[in-house]
């Protein structure tokens, strides 16, 4: 048996020793050539040597390409340094898994290089570099850097590279929660590769599906797909049509279909296992893995199981939510500890990243797997983590999803006009030729009077548009209070009742630590549940609702606060306490979390025409006037949009080192 073995050991191993003699030949010849001839002749082997040794990091392929650059562009050889260069940037990030040595390598050539000819070879180039900083989540400079290859790319008049640049811009600004350019960049992407490459337009338009899908346009979303896969089939694309019922399975499964997730889910299994593409199989094993064990089938989710297992012995690389699906499969065979393991192991995973999805998953699961294992502080935890991320991702979605609308509506209005004046001209012109010159100065006037009135009711309309936006904004605080108010009093009539009964237990078994954990456990419910909606705004009592939550505070960090409160109850009308209590509530939150500071001071004074309130802190400071031109921070933005329903002045003065002093003045109706 050992003869057989070696037999066959020398028999396949033979050929491949052959080959790397060969190769390590043709290397020494090469480099003798090289080292005996010098300029063009002596580039041109350097050129053969770094091709020869291609990605070979055995070779020293590295050491060898970056030689090639540097005499080529000794040589002023342009076009041969930047296809090295190239190869050489994707090596580092692909095969050697280093982006950030990659980035290096790209600035490092690109300021020796000219700008001003070999287009095409400077796009492919950049291309390497925008993907070096996407990866690493430089999505600023990522931009800038395609956005400059796709001024290369006009001046070499190619569409299709036009066009999947574009592709590539509007990805990054989808990353970039840009939701409006995003989807403007990707549909100017589509409409290219239609025309010059329509084998390749499916791209930005799975992109633009995605988008919508993020900002909660579920039907838009999956109507994009199903064009997609029709489109698809016309070329016989597999792999895209795999993407878009992967997709649509994610989708139904963050939206509760379990049905027609498991159903799309098969549906990619046919297509996935067409493609020949390895990566892709085990993507689909993993999500089927996950779907069944998640809905109690056991007999398939072992038998994709060891499916999976199959493909994943030759893998190096961590696969996506391959730790989820474990999770998942070993929760639903009742082993809860393997499957909190597997759990945290996804958390760590995702924590970090900006797959905001992956995360609310990891927090759910883990929040069950936790109840079920009886650790109900760790339950709780990832629960409330869960929970606050959902209602972020609705909360943007509501928003971008109402932004898209408006602008759809906008846009389809304008159309609809400009087609309506363009056909009345027309028909004009057509009905009296004769008097073509008299009609030309009636359409210039036509035109005129039209574009007058457009102005106007496009004035109007921008009027109307911020009102809905302001009244939007009305609703959605008002919504957000109705919740905080429901959660309030379902916490402690049907959680805090509970924990008071396990509390009383406990006590009577007399065990001290199960009994300061529920005290404790009990007592947060109630914290949580006053922050929500606090007893005395119920009684109209805003002066002590406000004086609470100040000395809440400052039992419980360890900033210093000091307080003069005015009596203010008798002046304001239900609605405005309640905003006027947020007001404080949220400056004061942000103090706690964000100014670093050692005190704070809240002062509410009352005068006969208004109220004056002054809150100080001595903390780091921040730029106000680049945060509200960010638009990124949606407390500040619901703050200016309660202080501008109750009429009031807000006026926030920040300082780097030196503090933070909010004033606002609420006039007494």
């Amino acid at each position: 048996m050992k003869v057989y073995r070696l037999f066959l050991l020398l028999l396949f191993g033979l050929p491949t020793l052959a080959q790397d003699l060969g190769l390590e030949e043709k290397k020494e010849r090469i480099y003798h050539k090289i080292v005996s001839t010098d300029n063009g002749e002596k580039l041109k082997w350097m050129d053969s040597l770094c091709r020869l040794v291609e990605r070979k990091e055995v070779y020293k392929y590295d050491s060898i390409a970056r030689k090639t650059i540097d005499y080529a562009l000794e040589l002023d050889s342009t076009r041969l340094a930047l296809h090295h260069a190239k190869t050489l940037i994707a090596h580092i990030h692909d095969d050697l898994q280093g982006p950030g040595q990659a980035i290096q390598v790209f600035n490092e050539i690109k300021v020796r290089i000219p700008k001003d000819q070999h287009f095409l070879e400077l796009i492919g180039f950049y291309n390497e570099g925008a993907y070096s900083y996407k990866i690493l989540n430089r999505l600023d400079d990522a931009l800038s850097v395609y956005e400059q290859a796709h001024t290369f790319a006009n001046k070499t008049n190619d569409s299709t590279k036009m066009g999947e640049l574009k592709d590539q811009i509007g990805v990054v600004l989808c990353f970039m929660g840009d939701f409006q350019r995003a989807a403007a960049t990707l549909q100017e992407a589509h409409q290219i590769l239609s025309k010059h490459a329509p084998e390749s337009a499916w791209e930005p338009k799975a992109t633009l599906s995605i988008l919508y899908s993020q900002n909660g346009l579920q039907e838009e979303a999956k109507k994009l797909r199903m064009e997609i896969v029709e489109e698809a089939r016309k070329y016989g694309n597999m792999k895209a049509i795999h993407n878009q019922f992967f997709n649509q399975a994610f989708d139904e499964m963050l939206h509760g279909s379990q049905k027609e997730r498991i159903r799309y889910l098969d549906s990619t299994r046919t297509y996935s296992f067409k493609t020949n593409d390895k990566l892709l199989e085990i993507e689909l094993l993993i999500a089927q893995l996950s779907a069944y064990a998640e809905n109690g089938m056991l007999e398939k989710a072992e038998l994709v199981k060891k499916q999976l297992e199959e493909r994943l012995k030759n893998v190096t690389f961590q696969v996506d939510e391959y730790n989820l699906a474990m999770a998942h499969y070993e929760f639903a065979k009742g082993n809860y500890e393997k499957a909190a393991i597997w759990g945290e192991k996804e958390y760590d995973k995702v924590k970090d990243a900006q797959f905001y999805e992956g995360i609310y998953m990891a927090h759910g699961f883990l929040s069950k797997v936790y109840n079920n294992l009886g650790d109900l502080k760790k339950a709780h935890f990832h629960l409330k983590a869960h929970h606050r991320i959902k209602d972020s991702i609705e909360t943007v979605q509501k928003a971008n999803g109402f932004s898209y609308y408006q602008t759809l509506y906008e846009t389809e209005k304008r159309d609809f006009k400009i087609a309506s004046q363009q056909n009345e001209i027309t028909l004009l012109d057509n009905e009296n030729k004769i008097a073509r010159q008299w009609m030309l100065f009636g359409g210039l006037g036509i035109i005129t009077l039209f574009s007058i009135l457009y102005l106007v009711r496009s004035r109007q309309f921008a009027v109307n548009k911020k009102q809905l936006q302001e009244q939007f904004s009305r609703n959605l605080i008002s919504e957000r209070e109705e919740e905080r108010t429901r959660l309030a009093r379902e916490l402690h009539d049907s959680v805090g009742q509970r924990l008071m009964l396990l509390t009383r237990k406990t006590k009577s078994k007399k065990d001290s630590e199960m009994e300061e954990l529920a005290g404790s456990t009990l007592e947060e419910l109630r914290r949580i549940s006053r922050g929500l909606h606090p007893i005395a705004l119920k009684q109209l009592d805003t002066t002590l609702a406000i004086r609470t939550l100040i000395d809440e505070m400052d039992a419980n960090s360890d900033i210093f606060f000091t307080h003069k409160i005015d009596n203010i109850d008798a002046v304001l009308n239900k609605e405005s306490s309640l905003h006027l209590f947020r007001i404080i509530q949220e400056v004061l939150s942000n103090i706690l979390k964000h100014s670093g500071a050692a005190s704070a001071s809240v002062e509410v004074d009352l005068h006969e025409r208004d109220i004056e309130i002054l809150i100080e802190d001595n903390g780091k400071g921040f730029n106000f006037e680049n945060k509200i031109k960010e638009g990124k921070s949606l407390g500040m933005r619901t703050l200016l949009e309660r202080a501008k329903i109750i009429n009031s002045k807000l006026r926030i003065k920040s300082e780097h080192g030196i503090g933070t002093t909010v004033f606002l003045t609420v006039p007494i109706s």
